[in-house]
Protein backbone atom coordinates (compact mmCIF):
# COMPACT_ATOMS: atom_id res chain seq x y z
CA UNK A 1 0.00 0.00 0.00
CA UNK A 2 2.83 2.36 0.87
CA UNK A 3 4.41 1.69 -2.51
CA UNK A 4 1.12 2.43 -4.29
CA UNK A 5 0.75 5.68 -2.36
CA UNK A 6 4.24 6.70 -3.35
CA UNK A 7 3.45 5.97 -7.00
CA UNK A 8 0.27 8.07 -6.87
CA UNK A 9 2.14 10.91 -5.16
CA UNK A 10 4.79 10.78 -7.86
CA UNK A 11 2.12 10.90 -10.55
CA UNK A 12 0.45 13.92 -8.95
CA UNK A 13 3.76 15.78 -8.75
CA UNK A 14 4.41 15.01 -12.40
CA UNK A 15 0.95 16.27 -13.40
CA UNK A 16 1.40 19.46 -11.40
CA UNK A 17 4.72 20.13 -13.12
CA UNK A 18 3.19 19.52 -16.51
CA UNK A 19 0.31 21.91 -15.79
CA UNK A 20 2.77 24.69 -14.94
CA UNK A 21 5.03 23.95 -17.89
CA UNK A 22 4.22 24.40 -21.55
CA UNK A 23 3.68 21.47 -23.85
CA UNK A 24 6.66 21.70 -26.15
CA UNK A 25 6.06 18.37 -27.85
CA UNK A 26 4.01 20.05 -30.61
CA UNK A 27 6.10 22.65 -32.34
CA UNK A 28 4.48 25.45 -34.33
CA UNK A 29 6.70 26.50 -37.21
CA UNK A 30 5.45 29.82 -38.52
CA UNK A 31 6.33 33.50 -38.88
CA UNK A 32 5.71 35.64 -35.79
CA UNK A 33 4.25 39.13 -35.67
CA UNK A 34 4.94 41.11 -32.49
CA UNK A 35 2.30 43.68 -31.49
CA UNK A 36 3.33 46.13 -28.79
CA UNK A 37 0.80 46.98 -26.06
CA UNK A 38 2.46 49.63 -23.93
CA UNK A 39 1.65 52.95 -22.28
CA UNK A 40 -2.01 54.01 -22.39
CA UNK A 41 -4.60 51.85 -24.13
CA UNK A 42 -6.49 54.26 -26.37
CA UNK A 43 -8.41 54.37 -29.63
CA UNK A 44 -5.24 54.88 -31.64
CA UNK A 45 -3.83 51.67 -30.18
CA UNK A 46 -7.03 49.81 -31.06
CA UNK A 47 -6.72 50.93 -34.68
CA UNK A 48 -3.04 49.92 -34.73
CA UNK A 49 -3.75 46.45 -33.28
CA UNK A 50 -6.62 45.78 -35.69
CA UNK A 51 -4.34 46.59 -38.61
CA UNK A 52 -1.54 44.40 -37.25
CA UNK A 53 -3.92 41.47 -36.69
CA UNK A 54 -5.15 41.77 -40.27
CA UNK A 55 -1.54 41.65 -41.48
CA UNK A 56 -0.81 38.60 -39.30
CA UNK A 57 -3.83 36.81 -40.77
CA UNK A 58 -2.53 37.40 -44.29
CA UNK A 59 0.88 36.02 -43.29
CA UNK A 60 -0.62 33.14 -41.26
CA UNK A 61 1.68 34.32 -38.50
CA UNK A 62 1.67 33.67 -34.77
CA UNK A 63 0.67 36.81 -32.86
CA UNK A 64 2.72 37.79 -29.82
CA UNK A 65 1.40 40.69 -27.73
CA UNK A 66 4.28 42.39 -25.93
CA UNK A 67 2.33 43.81 -22.97
CA UNK A 68 3.48 46.49 -20.53
CA UNK A 69 0.59 48.81 -19.69
CA UNK A 70 -1.33 50.26 -16.77
CA UNK A 71 -4.55 50.26 -18.82
CA UNK A 72 -6.65 52.92 -20.51
CA UNK A 73 -9.97 53.24 -22.29
CA UNK A 74 -12.38 50.35 -21.84
CA UNK A 75 -13.92 50.67 -25.30
CA UNK A 76 -10.46 50.55 -26.89
CA UNK A 77 -9.51 47.49 -24.81
CA UNK A 78 -12.69 45.70 -25.90
CA UNK A 79 -11.90 46.34 -29.56
CA UNK A 80 -8.40 44.92 -29.08
CA UNK A 81 -9.78 41.95 -27.13
CA UNK A 82 -12.24 41.17 -29.93
CA UNK A 83 -9.55 41.45 -32.60
CA UNK A 84 -7.31 38.97 -30.74
CA UNK A 85 -10.11 36.50 -29.99
CA UNK A 86 -11.28 36.52 -33.60
CA UNK A 87 -7.81 36.39 -35.16
CA UNK A 88 -7.47 33.51 -37.63
CA UNK A 89 -3.85 32.68 -36.86
CA UNK A 90 -2.00 29.55 -35.61
CA UNK A 91 -1.56 30.89 -32.07
CA UNK A 92 -1.94 34.05 -29.98
CA UNK A 93 0.47 34.75 -27.11
CA UNK A 94 0.53 37.49 -24.50
CA UNK A 95 4.03 38.13 -23.18
CA UNK A 96 3.50 40.22 -20.04
CA UNK A 97 6.76 42.07 -19.59
CA UNK A 98 6.39 43.88 -16.22
CA UNK A 99 2.65 44.61 -16.01
CA UNK A 100 -0.81 44.05 -17.52
CA UNK A 101 -3.07 46.15 -15.33
CA UNK A 102 -6.75 47.03 -15.80
CA UNK A 103 -7.49 47.08 -19.56
CA UNK A 104 -4.14 45.36 -20.07
CA UNK A 105 -5.35 42.28 -18.19
CA UNK A 106 -8.44 41.99 -20.44
CA UNK A 107 -6.23 42.19 -23.53
CA UNK A 108 -3.83 39.57 -22.13
CA UNK A 109 -6.63 37.15 -21.27
CA UNK A 110 -7.71 37.22 -24.92
CA UNK A 111 -4.49 35.40 -25.88
CA UNK A 112 -4.43 31.62 -25.98
CA UNK A 113 -1.11 31.49 -24.12
CA UNK A 114 0.18 33.85 -21.42
CA UNK A 115 3.88 34.12 -20.62
CA UNK A 116 5.07 36.39 -17.81
CA UNK A 117 8.54 37.71 -17.05
CA UNK A 118 9.75 37.49 -13.46
CA UNK A 119 8.43 40.25 -11.22
CA UNK A 120 5.45 41.00 -13.44
CA UNK A 121 1.84 41.64 -12.38
CA UNK A 122 -1.61 41.18 -13.92
CA UNK A 123 -5.04 42.28 -12.66
CA UNK A 124 -6.60 45.26 -10.83
CA UNK A 125 -9.20 45.64 -13.57
CA UNK A 126 -11.88 47.66 -11.77
CA UNK A 127 -13.01 50.46 -14.12
CA UNK A 128 -12.47 53.95 -12.71
CA UNK A 129 -13.26 57.43 -13.93
CA UNK A 130 -10.60 60.02 -14.72
CA UNK A 131 -11.21 61.50 -11.27
CA UNK A 132 -10.11 58.21 -9.69
CA UNK A 133 -13.64 57.40 -8.54
CA UNK A 134 -14.82 53.81 -8.97
CA UNK A 135 -17.22 53.33 -11.85
CA UNK A 136 -20.88 52.48 -11.35
CA UNK A 137 -22.07 48.94 -10.71
CA UNK A 138 -23.46 48.83 -14.25
CA UNK A 139 -19.99 49.38 -15.71
CA UNK A 140 -18.35 46.99 -13.24
CA UNK A 141 -20.92 44.32 -14.02
CA UNK A 142 -20.14 44.70 -17.71
CA UNK A 143 -16.39 44.48 -17.05
CA UNK A 144 -16.82 41.39 -14.85
CA UNK A 145 -18.74 39.67 -17.63
CA UNK A 146 -16.15 40.64 -20.27
CA UNK A 147 -13.29 39.36 -18.12
CA UNK A 148 -15.08 36.11 -17.25
CA UNK A 149 -16.14 35.41 -20.82
CA UNK A 150 -12.63 36.10 -22.11
CA UNK A 151 -11.09 33.78 -19.50
CA UNK A 152 -13.58 31.02 -20.30
CA UNK A 153 -12.85 31.33 -24.01
CA UNK A 154 -9.26 30.28 -23.33
CA UNK A 155 -10.10 27.68 -20.64
CA UNK A 156 -9.16 29.75 -17.60
CA UNK A 157 -11.14 29.91 -14.36
CA UNK A 158 -13.58 32.83 -14.80
CA UNK A 159 -13.90 33.43 -11.03
CA UNK A 160 -10.28 34.54 -10.88
CA UNK A 161 -10.89 37.03 -13.68
CA UNK A 162 -13.97 38.37 -11.87
CA UNK A 163 -11.93 38.81 -8.67
CA UNK A 164 -9.69 41.18 -10.64
CA UNK A 165 -12.71 43.44 -11.14
CA UNK A 166 -14.83 43.00 -8.01
CA UNK A 167 -13.11 43.17 -4.61
CA UNK A 168 -16.20 41.82 -2.86
CA UNK A 169 -15.75 38.30 -4.29
CA UNK A 170 -12.52 37.11 -2.71
CA UNK A 171 -10.94 33.67 -3.27
CA UNK A 172 -10.52 30.77 -0.85
CA UNK A 173 -7.46 28.55 -0.49
CA UNK A 174 -8.80 26.02 -2.99
CA UNK A 175 -7.55 28.31 -5.75
CA UNK A 176 -3.96 28.01 -4.58
CA UNK A 177 -3.92 31.45 -2.98
CA UNK A 178 -6.07 33.21 -0.39
CA UNK A 179 -7.76 36.51 -1.20
CA UNK A 180 -10.06 37.86 1.51
CA UNK A 181 -13.27 39.61 0.50
CA UNK A 182 -12.70 43.34 0.19
CA UNK A 183 -9.37 42.95 -1.61
CA UNK A 184 -8.91 43.30 -5.35
CA UNK A 185 -6.92 40.58 -7.09
CA UNK A 186 -3.60 41.37 -8.74
CA UNK A 187 -1.54 38.33 -9.66
CA UNK A 188 2.23 38.19 -9.45
CA UNK A 189 4.08 35.92 -11.83
CA UNK A 190 4.18 33.09 -9.28
CA UNK A 191 0.51 33.57 -8.35
CA UNK A 192 -0.45 33.45 -12.04
CA UNK A 193 1.42 30.15 -12.43
CA UNK A 194 -0.36 28.71 -9.39
CA UNK A 195 -3.83 29.47 -10.72
CA UNK A 196 -2.88 28.53 -14.31
CA UNK A 197 -3.37 32.02 -15.69
CA UNK A 198 0.24 32.09 -16.85
CA UNK A 199 1.46 29.10 -18.84
CA UNK A 200 5.15 29.68 -18.17
CA UNK A 201 7.79 32.34 -17.59
CA UNK A 202 10.40 33.91 -19.83
CA UNK A 203 12.53 37.03 -19.87
CA UNK A 204 12.71 37.75 -23.59
CA UNK A 205 10.46 37.45 -26.63
CA UNK A 206 12.60 34.68 -28.11
CA UNK A 207 12.48 32.75 -24.82
CA UNK A 208 8.71 33.26 -24.60
CA UNK A 209 8.23 31.80 -28.08
CA UNK A 210 10.41 28.81 -27.30
CA UNK A 211 8.64 28.25 -24.00
CA UNK A 212 5.27 27.75 -25.70
CA UNK A 213 6.62 25.65 -28.52
CA UNK A 214 6.86 28.17 -31.34
CA UNK A 215 9.73 27.89 -33.80
CA UNK A 216 9.65 31.17 -35.71
CA UNK A 217 10.64 31.32 -39.35
CA UNK A 218 10.79 35.10 -38.93
CA UNK A 219 9.95 37.67 -36.28
CA UNK A 220 8.46 40.97 -37.42
CA UNK A 221 7.55 43.91 -35.20
CA UNK A 222 4.34 45.71 -36.13
CA UNK A 223 5.48 49.28 -35.67
CA UNK A 224 3.03 52.12 -35.44
CA UNK A 225 3.19 53.96 -38.74
CA UNK A 226 2.95 57.71 -39.13
CA UNK A 227 -0.78 57.37 -39.74
CA UNK A 228 -1.28 55.35 -36.54
CA UNK A 229 0.66 57.90 -34.50
CA UNK A 230 -1.24 60.77 -36.09
CA UNK A 231 -4.59 59.16 -35.36
CA UNK A 232 -3.56 58.47 -31.75
CA UNK A 233 -2.49 62.12 -31.43
CA UNK A 234 -5.70 63.49 -32.97
CA UNK A 235 -7.99 61.33 -30.82
CA UNK A 236 -6.36 62.22 -27.50
CA UNK A 237 -8.67 64.15 -25.19
CA UNK A 238 -6.64 67.37 -25.12
CA UNK A 239 -6.06 67.53 -28.87
CA UNK A 240 -9.74 66.76 -29.60
CA UNK A 241 -10.73 69.63 -27.31
CA UNK A 242 -8.27 72.01 -28.99
CA UNK A 243 -9.47 71.07 -32.48
CA UNK A 244 -13.10 71.67 -31.50
CA UNK A 245 -12.10 74.95 -29.85
CA UNK A 246 -10.19 76.19 -32.91
CA UNK A 247 -12.96 75.11 -35.25
CA UNK A 248 -15.75 76.76 -33.25
CA UNK A 249 -13.74 79.97 -32.68
CA UNK A 250 -12.99 80.18 -36.40
CA UNK A 251 -16.64 79.56 -37.25
CA UNK A 252 -17.65 82.29 -34.78
CA UNK A 253 -15.21 84.72 -36.37
CA UNK A 254 -16.41 83.87 -39.88
CA UNK A 255 -20.10 84.12 -39.06
CA UNK A 256 -19.66 87.31 -37.06
CA UNK A 257 -17.53 89.18 -39.59
CA UNK A 258 -18.47 87.57 -42.88
CA UNK A 259 -14.76 87.16 -43.73
CA UNK A 260 -13.82 83.97 -45.53
CA UNK A 261 -10.05 83.76 -45.39
CA UNK A 262 -7.19 82.06 -43.58
CA UNK A 263 -9.04 81.91 -40.25
CA UNK A 264 -11.99 80.20 -41.92
CA UNK A 265 -9.64 77.72 -43.60
CA UNK A 266 -8.00 76.99 -40.23
CA UNK A 267 -11.43 76.32 -38.70
CA UNK A 268 -12.37 73.96 -41.53
CA UNK A 269 -9.02 72.16 -41.21
CA UNK A 270 -9.52 71.74 -37.45
CA UNK A 271 -12.95 70.18 -37.94
CA UNK A 272 -11.70 67.91 -40.74
CA UNK A 273 -8.84 66.64 -38.54
CA UNK A 274 -11.18 66.11 -35.59
CA UNK A 275 -13.82 64.15 -37.50
CA UNK A 276 -11.23 62.24 -39.54
CA UNK A 277 -9.54 60.96 -36.38
CA UNK A 278 -12.81 59.98 -34.74
CA UNK A 279 -14.20 58.38 -37.91
CA UNK A 280 -11.08 56.36 -38.79
CA UNK A 281 -10.96 54.90 -35.28
CA UNK A 282 -14.63 53.88 -35.73
CA UNK A 283 -15.78 56.15 -32.89
CA UNK A 284 -17.73 58.75 -34.83
CA UNK A 285 -20.72 57.25 -36.67
CA UNK A 286 -21.36 58.71 -40.11
CA UNK A 287 -24.57 60.28 -38.83
CA UNK A 288 -22.46 62.47 -36.51
CA UNK A 289 -20.71 64.03 -39.51
CA UNK A 290 -24.01 64.51 -41.34
CA UNK A 291 -25.63 66.23 -38.34
CA UNK A 292 -22.63 68.48 -37.81
CA UNK A 293 -22.49 69.57 -41.46
CA UNK A 294 -26.25 70.13 -41.47
CA UNK A 295 -25.91 72.27 -38.35
CA UNK A 296 -23.16 74.41 -39.87
CA UNK A 297 -25.21 74.84 -43.04
CA UNK A 298 -28.23 76.00 -41.05
CA UNK A 299 -26.09 78.51 -39.14
CA UNK A 300 -24.81 79.95 -42.42
CA UNK A 301 -28.40 80.22 -43.64
CA UNK A 302 -29.31 81.99 -40.40
CA UNK A 303 -26.70 84.72 -40.96
CA UNK A 304 -27.67 85.14 -44.61
CA UNK A 305 -30.47 87.49 -45.77
CA UNK A 306 -32.78 84.47 -46.18
CA UNK A 307 -35.73 84.81 -43.75
CA UNK A 308 -35.68 81.92 -41.24
CA UNK A 309 -37.16 83.67 -38.19
CA UNK A 310 -34.48 82.18 -35.94
CA UNK A 311 -35.38 78.54 -36.57
CA UNK A 312 -32.29 77.87 -38.71
CA UNK A 313 -30.06 79.19 -35.95
CA UNK A 314 -31.68 77.08 -33.22
CA UNK A 315 -31.68 73.91 -35.35
CA UNK A 316 -28.11 74.63 -36.46
CA UNK A 317 -26.83 74.84 -32.88
CA UNK A 318 -28.65 71.61 -32.01
CA UNK A 319 -27.19 69.83 -35.06
CA UNK A 320 -23.63 70.98 -34.28
CA UNK A 321 -23.94 69.99 -30.60
CA UNK A 322 -25.35 66.51 -31.32
CA UNK A 323 -22.80 65.93 -34.08
CA UNK A 324 -19.87 66.76 -31.79
CA UNK A 325 -21.32 64.69 -28.96
CA UNK A 326 -21.78 61.60 -31.13
CA UNK A 327 -18.33 62.02 -32.64
CA UNK A 328 -16.78 61.88 -29.16
CA UNK A 329 -19.12 59.38 -27.48
CA UNK A 330 -19.52 56.93 -30.36
CA UNK A 331 -22.22 54.28 -30.51
CA UNK A 332 -24.85 55.12 -27.88
CA UNK A 333 -25.68 51.43 -27.47
CA UNK A 334 -22.26 50.82 -25.91
CA UNK A 335 -21.90 54.18 -24.16
CA UNK A 336 -20.54 53.75 -20.64
CA UNK A 337 -20.67 56.38 -17.88
CA UNK A 338 -16.89 56.66 -18.18
CA UNK A 339 -17.08 57.61 -21.85
CA UNK A 340 -20.02 59.89 -21.10
CA UNK A 341 -17.93 61.72 -18.50
CA UNK A 342 -14.95 61.99 -20.86
CA UNK A 343 -17.20 63.31 -23.60
CA UNK A 344 -18.71 66.04 -21.43
CA UNK A 345 -15.29 67.01 -20.05
CA UNK A 346 -13.93 67.39 -23.58
CA UNK A 347 -16.94 69.42 -24.73
CA UNK A 348 -16.89 71.60 -21.59
CA UNK A 349 -13.19 72.33 -22.03
CA UNK A 350 -13.77 73.18 -25.70
CA UNK A 351 -16.76 75.43 -24.94
CA UNK A 352 -14.82 77.29 -22.27
CA UNK A 353 -12.01 77.86 -24.74
CA UNK A 354 -14.43 79.09 -27.41
CA UNK A 355 -15.97 81.58 -24.96
CA UNK A 356 -12.53 82.94 -24.06
CA UNK A 357 -11.42 83.12 -27.70
CA UNK A 358 -14.71 84.71 -28.71
CA UNK A 359 -14.28 87.39 -26.07
CA UNK A 360 -10.72 88.07 -27.22
CA UNK A 361 -11.84 88.26 -30.86
CA UNK A 362 -14.56 90.78 -30.02
CA UNK A 363 -12.41 92.87 -27.67
CA UNK A 364 -8.99 92.85 -29.30
CA UNK A 365 -9.54 91.50 -32.80
CA UNK A 366 -10.34 94.84 -34.47
CA UNK A 367 -7.19 96.41 -32.97
CA UNK A 368 -4.79 93.56 -33.77
CA UNK A 369 -2.49 94.72 -36.57
CA UNK A 370 -1.26 91.16 -37.22
CA UNK A 371 -4.83 90.15 -38.14
CA UNK A 372 -4.79 92.44 -41.15
CA UNK A 373 -3.07 89.77 -43.27
CA UNK A 374 -5.95 87.35 -42.58
CA UNK A 375 -8.76 89.75 -43.35
CA UNK A 376 -10.90 90.42 -46.37
CA UNK A 377 -10.19 94.12 -46.66
CA UNK A 378 -13.37 94.76 -48.62
CA UNK A 379 -15.40 94.09 -45.46
CA UNK A 380 -12.87 94.84 -42.71
CA UNK A 381 -12.92 97.77 -40.34
CA UNK A 382 -10.12 100.34 -40.41
CA UNK A 383 -8.08 99.86 -37.23
CA UNK A 384 -6.84 103.44 -37.49
CA UNK A 385 -10.36 104.47 -36.52
CA UNK A 386 -9.62 103.68 -32.88
CA UNK A 387 -7.09 106.49 -32.73
CA UNK A 388 -9.69 108.99 -33.98
CA UNK A 389 -11.45 111.40 -31.64
CA UNK A 390 -15.06 110.49 -30.96
CA UNK A 391 -16.20 113.98 -31.87
CA UNK A 392 -14.88 113.45 -35.39
CA UNK A 393 -16.98 110.31 -35.84
CA UNK A 394 -20.34 111.12 -34.26
CA UNK A 395 -22.76 112.54 -36.79
CA UNK A 396 -20.99 111.14 -39.84
CA UNK A 397 -22.91 109.19 -42.44
CA UNK A 398 -22.00 105.96 -44.11
CA UNK A 399 -23.19 102.85 -45.96
CA UNK A 400 -23.49 99.40 -44.35
CA UNK A 401 -21.01 97.02 -45.97
CA UNK A 402 -22.27 93.92 -44.17
CA UNK A 403 -25.50 92.89 -42.51
CA UNK A 404 -25.84 94.58 -39.12
CA UNK A 405 -27.33 91.96 -36.83
CA UNK A 406 -26.83 94.11 -34.83
CA UNK A 407 -23.04 94.38 -35.41
CA UNK A 408 -21.18 94.69 -38.70
CA UNK A 409 -19.08 96.97 -40.91
CA UNK A 410 -19.98 100.48 -42.09
CA UNK A 411 -18.18 102.49 -44.80
CA UNK A 412 -18.00 106.16 -43.79
CA UNK A 413 -18.10 109.04 -46.25
CA UNK A 414 -14.31 109.32 -46.41
CA UNK A 415 -14.00 105.64 -47.44
CA UNK A 416 -13.10 104.48 -43.95
CA UNK A 417 -14.51 101.16 -42.77
CA UNK A 418 -15.47 100.95 -39.11
CA UNK A 419 -16.97 98.40 -36.72
CA UNK A 420 -20.52 99.47 -35.95
CA UNK A 421 -23.51 98.29 -33.93
CA UNK A 422 -27.18 99.23 -33.88
CA UNK A 423 -29.49 99.60 -30.88
CA UNK A 424 -30.89 96.15 -31.61
CA UNK A 425 -32.25 96.64 -35.10
CA UNK A 426 -31.16 94.53 -38.06
CA UNK A 427 -30.05 96.58 -41.06
CA UNK A 428 -29.35 95.13 -44.49
CA UNK A 429 -26.17 95.81 -46.54
CA UNK A 430 -26.12 98.96 -48.66
CA UNK A 431 -28.27 100.97 -46.25
CA UNK A 432 -27.40 104.64 -45.46
CA UNK A 433 -26.75 105.08 -41.72
CA UNK A 434 -25.66 107.80 -39.30
CA UNK A 435 -23.24 107.48 -36.34
CA UNK A 436 -25.13 108.58 -33.22
CA UNK A 437 -22.72 107.72 -30.39
CA UNK A 438 -19.74 105.64 -29.32
CA UNK A 439 -20.11 102.45 -27.26
CA UNK A 440 -16.75 101.13 -26.18
CA UNK A 441 -14.73 100.48 -29.32
CA UNK A 442 -17.78 100.53 -31.61
CA UNK A 443 -19.77 103.24 -33.27
CA UNK A 444 -23.53 103.10 -32.70
CA UNK A 445 -25.46 103.77 -35.90
CA UNK A 446 -29.04 104.09 -37.00
CA UNK A 447 -30.62 103.90 -40.44
CA UNK A 448 -31.28 107.19 -42.18
CA UNK A 449 -34.54 105.78 -43.55
CA UNK A 450 -36.73 103.82 -41.12
CA UNK A 451 -38.10 101.75 -44.00
CA UNK A 452 -34.69 100.09 -44.40
CA UNK A 453 -34.66 98.68 -40.85
CA UNK A 454 -35.28 94.95 -40.45
CA UNK A 455 -36.81 94.35 -37.06
CA UNK A 456 -39.53 92.61 -35.09
CA UNK A 457 -42.96 94.16 -35.17
CA UNK A 458 -45.33 92.68 -32.59
CA UNK A 459 -48.36 93.82 -34.52
CA UNK A 460 -47.18 92.20 -37.76
CA UNK A 461 -45.29 89.03 -36.84
CA UNK A 462 -44.87 88.16 -40.49
CA UNK A 463 -42.13 90.81 -40.64
CA UNK A 464 -39.83 88.93 -38.28
CA UNK A 465 -39.36 87.85 -34.69
CA UNK A 466 -37.14 88.41 -31.69
CA UNK A 467 -34.33 86.39 -33.29
CA UNK A 468 -34.10 89.01 -36.06
CA UNK A 469 -36.54 88.99 -38.95
CA UNK A 470 -35.35 89.44 -42.50
CA UNK A 471 -38.31 91.24 -44.08
CA UNK A 472 -38.20 95.07 -44.32
CA UNK A 473 -40.86 97.07 -42.53
CA UNK A 474 -43.61 98.76 -44.52
CA UNK A 475 -43.10 96.77 -47.69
Amino acid sequence: MAAIAILFAGANISNAQNSASPDTTKKIVAPVRVITIENEVDLGMASYVEGAVAQAEKEKAVILLHVNTLGGRLDAAIRIRDAILEAKVPLTIAFIDKRAISAGSLISLAAQKIVMSSGSTMGAATPIYETGEKASEKVNSYMRAEMAATAERNHRDPKIAQAMVDESLGLDSSYGLHLPAGKLLTLTTQDALKVHYADTTAETIDAALAAVGVQPTSVENSEEGFGDKLIRFLTSGIVSSLLIMIGMAGAFYTIKTGHFGAITIAAIAAFVLFFAGQYITSVAPFIAIILFLAGITLLLVEVSPVPTFGMAGVLGIIGVAIGLFLALAGDLRTLTPDRMTQTFVTLAFSLSGVIVLGYLIVKYGPKAVWLQKFRNLSTTADTAFYATEESQIIGKRGITQTMLRPAGIVLLEEDRKIDAVTNGEFISPGTPVTVTQMRGSRAVVQAVSEEAVLQHDERTPEHGDSFGGRLPRNI
